[in-house]
């Protein structure tokens, strides 16, 4: 089966960070890659729509490897622009860096990346600068433990089928972590939620994969998933882009948006529901 990677590039990109990950994620025999490059100019100068120095750089070199890849140049809204070219395509996957100077260094209410990662029809996997490589220095098997956040709702859990994909691609090890809500005052609830963690657990290690449930009951999920990303030497961090019982929540208050601001190694997201435009 073909993976489409599509590559929002705005001229912020680590090369050697993009290159890295990008060959890390798919194998290159079925795997095609698309560089976009939006520019949000009425009338843009002939400067503007020449392409940036880094997604030639990035383009030149995955050709030179023997990688099927190709440019795109739009005019427009960015966030729209990426969104329609991830339907048409469609994209398996929208790979993002989170730094640069195009304000994409943070996530932020109406940010670009936010808003691509509430519409997106994929995963999206978002580079983050603060460990743009493996701390061992690792350029082959990028992805040996992912961590991915689960709250025991739906929504979280929506996650999953793309994490066992992602896990047995690159034969990975999945820990699900868990940290008691804070609205889970009842002995029944936290109940539920426990035995549905360990079905879940149990339904991943039956496809073969080596799963770990890691659940605590400090109520601060936030910050006992950063602390397990440096304590467990995690490569990926995988959830949903909202959760609690099912209610959307603004990513800037979210425990997702929060993870993605403070994390130092890469994500992979998806929205439960996402609200993709109707593409004509």
């Amino acid at each position: 089966m073909e993976q489409i990677i599509l590559i929002p590039i705005d001229g912020s990109e680590s090369v050697v960070e993009t290159l890295l990950y990008v060959r890390a994620i798919a194998p290159k025999e079925t795997t095609r890659i698309v560089l976009l490059h939006v520019t949000p100019e009425v009338k843009p100068t002939k400067a503007a729509l020449d392409y940036l120095p880094n997604a030639k750089t990035i383009y030149d070199q995955l050709n030179y490897e023997g990688w099927t890849v190709e440019r795109e140049r739009r005019l427009g809204n960015p966030v729209d622009e990426i969104i329609k070219m991830a339907v048409l395509l469609p994209a398996t996957t929208v790979l993002m860096s989170t730094h640069g100077r195009s304000g994409l260094e943070r996530i932020r209410e109406g940010s670009v990346t936010e808003q691509v990662l509430k519409q997106s029809p994929c995963p999206v996997f978002i580079l983050h600068s603060t460990r743009p490589e493996p701390a061992d220095e690792r350029t082959e098997d990028l992805f040996q433990r992912i961590l991915v956040p689960l709250d025991g709702s739906d929504a979280s859990s929506a996650i999953l089928g793309c994490v066992e994909r992602f896990a047995k691609l690159h034969d990975s090890e999945v820990i699900l972590f868990h940290d008691e809500l804070e609205h889970a005052e009842y002995k029944e609830e936290k109940a539920a939620i426990k035995a549905k963690l360990q079905d879940q657990s149990v339904d991943l290690a039956n496809t073969g994969l080596k799963v770990t449930l890691d659940m605590t009951t400090y109520k601060r999920p936030i910050r006992e998933i950063l602390e397990r990303i440096d304590e467990l030497n995690i490569d990926l961090v995988s959830m949903a882009t909202h959760g609690t019982l099912g209610a959307k929540i603004a990513m800037d208050e979210s425990v997702t948006a929060e993870v993605i601001r403070h994390s130092n190694c890469p994500l992979l997201v998806w929205s439960a529901e996402p609200q993709c435009p109707v593409i004509d």
